[in-house]
């Protein structure tokens, strides 16, 4: 499933990045970008005290995540592993290939509707129960 994605800024031509700074330039909030440091082993900003120092390589890492995720609908598992695929075949000089991961691991448009039913009902049984416990 296919999302298209806003269009992201250009990267200046700075060594270093704040957070705010970096999660603007990838279209991401700060906490997304800091989920997947822990998610992703390839993310790996510089730490100066408290602070993160993203550099380019970090930004472009990030915004390949972005489109794997949200672009394109893979599951974090997923997204880890294509990027493994793509950076070792850069690090080699092999072209990269279009990443072929399991069905299993894309979201699909029916499973979605399905889980948005699912929570409808969820709901509507919510607020029977704070019904009755109002009456």
């Amino acid at each position: 499933m296919k999302k298209k994605l806003a269009a992201l800024p250009e990267i200046p031509n700075k060594r270093y990045f704040p957070i705010r700074e970096a999660s603007d330039l990838c279209g991401v909030k700060d906490y997304v970008l800091r989920f997947w440091e822990k998610e992703f082993s390839q993310l790996r900003p510089l730490k100066r005290g408290a602070h993160r120092a993203y550099r380019k390589k970090d930004i472009e890492i990030a915004r390949r995540i972005r489109e794997l995720v949200h672009g394109e609908g893979y599951k974090l598992s997923a997204a880890r592993q294509i990027l493994t695929q793509e950076l070792e075949a850069l690090k080699n000089n092999k072209p990269i290939q279009e990443p072929e991961a399991p069905a299993e691991t894309k979201i699909s448009r029916e499973a979605v509707i399905a889980d948005i039913g699912e929570l409808e009902e969820i709901i509507s049984n919510l607020e029977k129960i704070a019904d009755f416990l109002h009456t």
